[in-house]
């Protein structure tokens, strides 16, 4: 067989006569070569440089990684006849090899040695790179090779592609020619096609891989006897552990409360929960939490937990439920002096962590300022979570504020549930009316606040805290405390930075401002309309007191807005809750020869004159306590059946 294929390879390569019966494969293989130059009286292959070498093994590690024990596997099967096994890149370079002992002399002739370029190109026909030009399984037999150096040897090889279809290696067996074995053929198209679909496997398993560690959740497998299988990225991050640590993790310890085995396990429920805490050694992890069986046929074998940050979750939730901060200090609208150098002042402590005091009368604008500084901090991406203190219900408040845990109280929710404090971790949390506060109340927030730690009703351990605190009121604190209705070192906590906003009626200029941007707002609003106003409304704005600031400016401007008939606004009702109270409050105009008694009794006559003597309503236009004015009108022994008489009388 061998001396009648020499005889073909003589008359092709000296003469140019192709005789019969020469493979197809083979002749076309011949013809390349003869067109590329490659002398059929060497063949020897030529190492590359090792730099190209590296750069084709970490290409194509995965591959070597596939196909080695395949390459040991067929190994095993043709030692015996003297075989080796080869690798290829998409090139014909070797990147790796099992040489059999009896023919490594043969390997060492020819130069067929990991890092030798096995092209037809460079060494002429051969299976390596005759596979590689047809792209296609071929078999080549002693003098089939083009360069005579080759025709004591016989190879088999098999090209392997990727999932594209395109070329990647090539998977080849060698001997001696005089051990031919039909079968080798066979063996490295099946080794191919397997190497290929562990290459589809492995690249199923990567894409698999890459998504699980894509979802943001924390994902982490059991089996069904709850030893930790697999878990993502996220896990590590969530546990604040190495893998190696997570693995040897007992989970029927750190899932307190619940029972896997028998609920999941078994009776192959799932199960889910809101707020629950994982307890690794002194370790607390806040998430939320769900458990589902895995079901093969009708066999539970494990259970997947999916784990999703507190945090994340609240911030989410928040999001959804509209607790953010909408506001910044551009949207504070001012020419005022004293405005502008307020918000200089609140722009600088935005960048602090300490705890903020506004005061001031409602309407003002307390929580805009609120908002602005966390907005302007480096809190700006968590959440901000705002209180109305004068709204909790006194028996609601340590649970609205410092949350419960599950069956800590009738009627509390199974799982229990944080309070606003642990909503706002990470943020800014505002405490609008802070002097409703419940007395008893008042010392578990200085705790909260000096330790930045809280602890749920009917909870056992501390939670850490990283808020800011931003309180405000419309009522005398430092009153509040002489009164011993609000703790004086709760004030001091409280009030690290105080910010106090003036009343609109002491920044006459920002009437007319605020006034046509609350009208600009409405034009907008309402396509196709513009309104304006009369010299005759905004000189009767100008004139009006407004005890509700702001507020009732906004709501003056909508209602003369809506009620107008015309382009042209010239009508304007104030409420009359406020129209009795407008000339008390010239108080502030008054002569510097007054002493600060004087001042103080004249704007309590005032006050009782412009509301009938009505005492109560006197001293909420005032802005101090009922307690107060009833110590300063003994103090200035006024008389409460004349008082009212006051105003007639001066002028």
């Amino acid at each position: 067989m061998f001396s009648e294929l020499r005889k073909k390879w003589q008359s092709y390569v000296e003469e140019g006569v192709v005789l019969e019966n020469i493979k197809t494969d083979i002749l076309e293989s011949w013809q390349r070569c003869e067109k590329l130059g490659v002398d059929y009286k060497s063949g020897k292959g030529t190492k590359v440089e090792d730099g190209v070498l590296e750069k084709s093994i970490y290409n194509k590690r995965e591959m070597i990684r596939l196909t080695r024990p395949i390459m040991e596997n067929v190994y095993e099967m043709v030692k015996s006849t003297s075989y080796s096994v080869v690798l290829t890149d998409e090139k014909g370079i070797i990147i790796d090899l099992i040489i059999n002992s009896d023919i490594k002399d043969i390997h060492d002739t020819i130069n067929f040695v990991k890092g030798s370029l096995w092209d037809e190109k460079s060494v002429g026909t051969n299976a390596i790179g005759t596979c590689l030009a047809a792209d296609k399984p071929i078999q080549v037999l002693g003098p089939e090779h083009y360069c005579e150096y080759h025709h004591q040897w016989t190879c088999s090889a098999a090209p392997i592609h990727n999932s594209k279809g395109e070329v990647i290696g090539c998977f080849d067996i060698s001997g001696r020619a005089k051990d031919v074995q039909t079968h080798t053929y066979g063996i490295a198209v099946s080794s191919a096609n397997c190497i290929e679909k562990q290459l589809m496997i492995a690249e199923s398993y990567h894409l698999m891989d890459t998504t699980f560690d894509a979802i943001l959740d924390g994902i982490m497998v059991v089996d069904s006897s709850l030893n930790i299988m697999r878990i993502n990225n996220k896990i590590k991050d969530l546990f604040h552990m190495e893998e190696e640590d997570i693995f040897s993790i007992d989970i029927g310890k750190i899932f307190k409360g619940i029972d896997i085995q028998k609920n999941i396990l078994e009776n192959k429920n799932k199960m889910s929960f809101s707020d629950y805490t994982i307890s690794i050694g002194a370790k607390k992890i806040e998430c939320s939490l769900n458990i589902s069986p895995i079901t093969v046929g009708n066999e539970v074998t494990g259970a997947v937990m999916l784990m999703k940050e507190a945090k994340q979750v609240r911030k989410e939730v928040m999001r959804l439920a509209g607790f953010n901060a909408n506001y910044t200090f551009d949207s504070i609208v001012t020419t005022d002096v004293r405005m502008n150098e307020l918000i200089s002042t609140a722009k600088k402590i935005s960048k602090t962590n300490c705890s903020v005091l506004i005061e001031g009368e409602s309407g003002t604008g307390k929580e805009l300022y609120a908002q602005s500084i966390h907005n302007e901090s480096n809190r700006s991406s968590g959440p901000f979570i705002a209180i109305n203190c004068s709204a909790i219900p006194k028996e609601l408040f340590e649970s609205e504020l410092f949350g419960y845990e599950s069956g800590s109280f009738t009627g509390a929710v199974k799982g229990g549930r944080p309070g606003k404090f642990e909503l706002a971790n990470g943020g800014t949390i505002f405490l609008d009316e802070i002097g409703e506060v419940p007395l008893e109340v008042q010392p578990k927030l200085l705790r909260v606040l000096d330790n930045n730690k809280i602890v749920r009703i009917g909870g056992s351990f501390e939670r850490d805290l990283d808020v800011r605190v931003i309180s405000a009121t419309n009522r005398n604190l430092i009153d509040e405390v002489s009164k011993g209705s609000f703790r004086q070192d709760l004030y001091f906590r409280l009030n690290v930075i105080n910010l106090k906003i003036p009343p609109l009626r002491q920044r006459k200029d920002d009437i007319i401002e605020l006034a046509r941007y609350f009208l600009k707002g409405l034009n907008e609003e309402n396509d196709g309309i513009y309104k304006k106003f009369s010299p005759y409304f905004e000189e009767m704005l100008m004139k009006h007191q407004w005890s509700g600031n702001v507020r009732e400016l906004k709501n003056v401007v909508q209602r003369a807005y809506y009620m107008s008939d015309k382009v042209l606004i010239s009508s304007v009702t104030f409420p009359k809750s406020t129209e009795a109270s407008n000339d008390f409050k010239e108080h502030e105009k008054a002569a510097t020869t007054y002493n600060l008694k004087d001042i103080e009794k004249e704007s309590i006559l005032k006050a009782l004159s412009a509301n009938k003597g009505n005492i109560i309503m006197a001293a909420n236009d005032l802005n101090i306590s009922r307690a107060t004015i009833y110590r300063k009108i003994k103090m200035y022994s006024i008389d409460m059946n004349n008082s009212y008489k006051y105003e007639a009388v001066s002028k």
